[in-house]
């Protein structure tokens, strides 16, 4: 086994030299020894068309025109066109201004993309030769002619620029993109000067408007375009005397985004014109397109690979992949320094180049994963905007997270083979963590049952009508709100006795003016112009309330229309405190239906039985009732509300029950993504609480504070035994000792990928027995990642729709 290990982490090791060192120094080796044919220039003045794809350029599209009409080129021999792809801003109008100069605005109607604009404005353009220009790019005066004096060389296909970025502020991120963007630029010189250059640049590069095909809306014009060009026979040529100067994203996270969709166009391109890689085809071209792209995009598999056998073989005593591991390990530390300060303008830089390193690889997996599931990114956001719907940054972060974990559990394993820790302790946490984990998901629900079976402790219901208030928070529910008040108006209560309290926090959407065309005498609105979040709305709006009864209902969970009458019979009961509903998840649609029907029909289970003992541990959010007088107000940075309300209940000495009976239906078509993030925030909540002490039983309540421990406290703890579990049996397997380590391990890997196999197929209906190990492995994940945020603060207290629960804003 080690010999394969060993030829697995060299090999993945050659890869990875090669990638980063071995290419570059080929090329100057080819170079130096085998010179390609070089490019016979000449001062020729073709008539140009410069197309410059705008979206919401505004800011800079007027600098843009005046530096464009500026350029050292004869006077009706450039014809300038400006590609506006669905503008919502002024850029359209800016145009207009310089029709009277000769600029010409082609406007597609909504979003299409940028190469479904270049098809559409190509074919309309006069000039011989194409350059394609991004709104940012200010060329230097003579530019284009520097591009066009290469088309005198009729094996030329198309020539690229030399983008040279500058900064406004220095930042690391700036610093991080410049370094990268110098060592492209020295590959790209070396590709021309051998055979041909890899792709295009968006800011600066011209072509034969006869070698332009139509694109497909999915491709990205600067890479698909030359490879078709290629793969007709010309060359790509690239000229560092045609300058143009852009800035940075200047940010990170806008540098993943920027990456991922770039690869992700990339790939899915390369695909479509394959031929390129064919050697008998293209020849030594073949060799730069695998070398410089389709190697470099896997990397992160390569160096995922290589730590994973290095790190195996550094624990069976090599002390070479000893050196390597520490290696890898300080290059990780780096990197996660480096996003822990990637915002310090002071920050060192060796910190966070590692960290941007790194980022630039996982988006490039991303990007790829993006690429092979189908999914393709059409149009873009220029990173002078700012975008609110960020959705990989978050992702990133994960991984960040995940990769510090990494290393701080690789770190202690590899601390323990130098202090010769014992096998027993390793036995002793591996076998401690395993019956807790199997106490906390059989043994506990085991002993409710026997208990609530022997000692029944039932609710004595019988019909009563106290006044009810519901209170529905809402951010941003203009498609629910509607469907929720007619909810309302149909439930079987006596009408004077329920009243609807629908309090907006903070939105910007249509929810308000919607709830306030049914305000009457049953139904109220409460407007809170600024965001404070659900907390905050709950505490200043119960204060205005007087129902005996506080009905707490999400704005997508809809009620049963005997749902509030059935909840209050229970109140007849003196020792009821608070009622939690069965509210019944309408998931089919959802990714992880399956998985998460599953589970609730287990915590159903168990809320069941704990009721029949004394109390349950924390009610459900989407539908949940207490006494008026029992209500203490969380403190104003709250994240779970509904937990602490209920448990501040019980801690009063008033039972809170689950009633099956009560019913209350939430349409959650979710991604797998925000049920990621939901998860999360429930356990940084969950940590929260912890830190603070709030809500948990006292020793004087001992049925109470051993359900706490069992349900809640012992399960939130669940991914961190996971991960004890985990790296106990490898170390335990690796030590030779003995088949049942390797059986507990290889169990564990079986699983794994199961969970792997569920996530590549939870669109399809009949996956559910893959759905339930992906799902357990996506909540526990989430969970992990919640601890985080949970104990360095990190999670807002603020939430955003997510078609059908509430998480926090991302970023």
């Amino acid at each position: 086994m080690s010999e394969v290990f060993f030829v697995f982490s060299i090999l993945n090791m050659a890869v990875l030299v090669y990638i980063y060192f071995g290419y570059p120094i080929l090329l100057v080796i080819l170079t130096r020894f085998a010179p390609g044919k070089s490019v016979e220039k000449g001062e020729i003045r073709p008539k140009v068309s410069l197309l410059i794809s705008c979206y919401n350029e505004e800011k800079v599209i007027r600098e843009k025109l005046r530096n464009s009409l500026a350029l050292n080129y004869p006077h009706g021999k450039l014809e300038i066109i400006v590609i506006s792809d669905g503008s919502t801003d002024r850029t359209d109008q800016i145009a207009c201004e310089f029709e009277k100069k000769g600029v010409v605005l082609l406007r597609q109607e909504g979003r299409l993309g940028k190469t479904c604009g270049l098809n559409y404005a190509v074919p309309q353009a006069t000039g011989e030769i194409i350059v394609f220009s991004d709104a940012n790019a200010m060329y230097r005066p003579d530019a284009i002619m520097r591009l066009v004096e290469n088309f005198a060389d009729e094996t030329v296909g198309y020539v690229v620029g030399e983008a040279r970025y500058v900064d406004a502020e220095r930042s690391p991120a700036s610093d991080s993109e410049n370094t990268y963007w110098a060592y492209e630029i020295a590959v790209k010189k070396m590709e021309s000067k051998v055979s041909s250059m890899v792709g295009g640049d968006g800011a600066i590069y011209a072509i034969r408007k006869a070698l332009y095909e139509p694109l497909l809306e999915m491709d990205i014009n600067d890479f698909v375009n030359p490879l078709q060009i290629i793969a007709k026979g010309f060359r790509g040529i690239y000229e560092p005397s045609a300058i143009c100067l852009e800035e940075t994203s200047g940010k990170f996270e806008k540098e993943f985004r920027r990456k991922v969709r770039i690869v992700n166009r990339s790939f899915s391109g390369l695909l479509r014109v394959k031929s390129v890689m064919n050697p008998f085809r293209t020849g030594l071209f073949s060799l730069q397109i695998l070398s410089h792209k389709v190697l470099r995009w896997f990397a992160c598999v390569f160096i995922a690979n290589f730590f994973v056998s290095s790190f195996y073989l550094a624990l069976k005593g090599s002390i070479f992949f000893q050196v390597v591991v520490a290696a890898e390990l300080a290059a990780m530390f780096c990197a996660y320094i480096g996003y822990i300060s990637r915002d310090d303008e002071k920050a060192i830089p060796i910190f966070y180049q590692a960290y941007y390193f790194g980022l630039v690889n996982v988006a490039a997996l991303f990007g790829l994963y993006k690429s092979i599931r189908g999914t393709v990114q059409v149009t873009w956001e220029p990173h002078r905007i700012e975008t609110r719907d960020d959705r990989e940054a978050p992702i990133a972060h994960v991984a960040i997270h995940t990769s510090a974990a990494v290393l701080l559990l690789s770190f202690l394993l590899v601390l323990q083979s130098f202090l010769k820790i014992d096998m027993f302790v390793w036995k002793a946490a591996l076998w401690t963590a395993f019956a807790l984990i199997l106490y906390t998901y059989f043994g506990y629900p085991l002993i409710l049952f026997i208990w609530s079976a022997l000692f029944p402790a039932a609710v004595s219901k019988s019909p009563c009508t106290p006044t009810v208030d519901i209170l529905t928070c809402a951010y941003n529910e203009e498609e629910t709100i509607e469907k929720k008040i007619s909810n309302f108006q149909e439930l079987n209560y006596p009408r004077e006795k329920v009243r609807l309290v629908v309090a907006s926090d903070g939105s910007t959407d249509a929810t308000v003016e919607i709830a306030k065309k049914f305000e009457n005498d049953r139904i109220s609105v409460i407007e809170y112009p600024k965001r404070r979040g659900k907390i905050g709305v709950i505490n200043e709006t119960v204060a205005q309330l007087e129902g005996e009864i506080l009905l707490f209902s999400d704005a997508n969970t809809m009620l049963e229309k005997n749902s509030v009458e059935r909840m209050v019979w229970n109140f007849s009961d003196e020792q009821v405190g608070g009622v939690s509903a069965n509210v019944v998840l309408i998931s089919e649609n959802a990714p992880f239906g399956a998985g998460e029907s599953l589970y609730y029909k287990y915590e159903r289970f168990i809320q069941e039985k704990e009721s029949l003992v004394e109390s349950i541990i924390g009610a459900d959010g989407g539908m949940y009732g207490i006494r008026r007088d029992f209500f203490s107000a969380p403190p104003g940075d709250t994240i779970l509300d509904d937990f602490v309300i209920s448990m501040n209940v019980a801690l009063q000495g008033k039972r809170v029950v689950f009633d099956r009976e009560v019913v209350g239906y939430e349409d959650n078509p979710i991604s797998c993504r925000d049920e990621f993030f939901r998860k999360s925030r429930v356990i940084a909540g969950a940590v929260q609480t912890l830190k603070r002490c709030m809500a948990v039983p006292s020793m004087n309540r001992k049925k109470l504070l051993f359900c706490y421990l069992s349900h809640k406290l012992l399960r939130w703890s669940t991914p961190i035994l996971l991960v004890v579990l985990l790296f106990a049996s490898a170390r335990l397997a690796v030590g030779g000792q003995g088949a049942p380590y390797s059986l507990l391990l290889g169990i564990y890997a079986a699983f794994f990928l199961l969970s792997f196999a569920g996530f590549l197929t939870k669109h399809r209906k009949n996956a559910a027995p893959l759905i339930v190990p992906y799902y357990y492995c996506l909540e526990n994940a989430a969970a992990l990642y919640g601890v985080y945020k949970g104990v360095f603060n990190r999670q807002s207290v603020r939430w955003r729709k997510m078609r059908g629960k509430k998480s926090e804003v991302s970023g």
